[in-house]
């Protein structure tokens, strides 16, 4: 290592300035506590690299750097140049002398500066005044807070009793419907009633029907037996009599057993009605049974959600009420026909038995000999 750089690396150390190309002897600026890398330089100004004077800072610096690393090309030019005698004691001290005499002024404006800082901290921190304004805004931001707390005690409050409300509200809901359910089972049971009375009824009219029909065969038989009497007393009179009639009394048993067949499948399909109101019923049950489970789960929801269930549950119960008497009445008036036809048909059998009864009898009678007409002679 050389002396220059002994001599550098003491000024580090010693904390003087590091003004490159040159032995400052100067110290390093102080540092205010200000954020990023210490002062390397002294800031006075001083001799550059060329002897100038220069003021020893960042910028200067990295001009003297350029400058530094290009001097010893041009030494290397020149075999006749003397390098500098290096600077003597007394040299060192007269030269940070005058340096620090330059700085002392700027130094003595900082100091009345910092003078001057402290002489106002000590003036604020002794006056009534200012203390009693700092007390009355701690004061009344303490009250401010308070109002706040006490606001947000107040809204937290107001929170509680609407979830209390609707709570009840929750509840009340849920016991309308319960009572709207039991009323839709109600009603289905009083549906079920109506559609046992349609079935009795209408196995009612089909018994009728089956004793219009016996009636009407016996009646037919009787004919028939008629028809056979008097065939033996006037069989070639009577074949085209006979004939007609057994025609006409094929027409009606088929008529009546068509009837017949009729009152039969609307009795089925009664029955078939009971068991599906049967069945409508037990699903309306079931459903009745998870609409409850559903409010005790959504009890906690909105009241409009309730609201729209048991409009909706209202709206299901009127269609079914409404499909169900539609079908009570369908079946009624279908049986109501099968037996006025049955009777119709029963009249029109006992009608063509009475013609078939009043033609016999009238062909069956004696033709009474008309006299020849006596003829006198003259």
């Amino acid at each position: 290592m050389t002396a220059t750089e002994t001599e550098l690396t003491s000024q580090v150390r010693n904390g003087l300035c590091e003004f490159p190309g040159v032995n400052c002897p100067n110290p390093k600026l102080a540092d205010a506590g200000a954020s990023g890398r210490p002062p390397k330089y002294c800031g006075l100004e001083g001799p550059g690299v060329d002897g100038k004077l220069v003021v020893h800072n960042k910028a200067t610096a990295w001009s003297a750097k350029k400058a530094a690393e290009r001097r010893p090309e041009r030494a290397a030019g020149s075999t006749s140049s003397v390098p500098p005698l290096p600077a003597g004691p007394v040299t060192t001290a007269r030269t940070t002398l005058e340096n620090q005499m330059l700085e002392l002024p700027r130094r003595l404006d900082q100091l009345q500066e910092f003078l001057t800082g402290i002489t106002a901290a000590v003036r604020a921190y002794g006056d009534a005044e200012a203390v009693a304004a700092e007390v009355e805004q701690l004061q009344a931001s303490s009250r401010a807070q308070v109002a706040e707390v006490e606001r947000q005690r107040g809204e937290e409050e107001h929170r509680r009793r609407q979830a209390e409300q609707q709570a009840a509200e929750a509840e009340d809901a849920r016991e309308e419907a319960d009572a709207a359910a039991q009323d839709a089972i109600e009603e289905l049971e009083s549906a079920r009633s109506e559609a046992l009375s349609a079935l009795t009824a209408a196995e009612k009219s089909r018994q009728d029907a089956v004793t219009a029909r016996e009636n009407a065969a016996g009646e037919v038989e009787q004919a028939r037996a008629e028809v056979a009497a008097v065939r033996e007393a006037a069989v070639a009179q009577a074949e085209e009599v006979r004939l007609d009639a057994e025609r006409r009394i094929a027409e009606i048993q088929a008529a009546v057993e068509v009837q017949v067949q009729q009152a039969r499948t609307e009795a089925e399909v009664a029955r078939i009605a009971q068991a599906t109101a049967e069945s409508e019923r037990q699903t309306s049950q079931h459903a009745a049974d998870q609409l409850r489970a559903e409010l005790r789960e959504l009890r906690d929801q909105h009241r409009s959600e309730l609201e729209s269930l048991r409009i909706e549950h209202r709206a299901d119960r009127d269609e079914l009420r409404t499909d169900h008497q539609a079908q009570l009445a369908d079946i009624r008036q279908a049986a109501a026909d099968r037996v006025a036809a049955a009777t119709t048909a029963q009249r029109v059998a006992e009608q063509i038995a009475e013609d078939l009864r009043e033609q016999l009898v009238a062909r069956s009678e004696p033709v009474v000999a008309r006299p020849e007409p006596v003829i006198e002679p003259k």
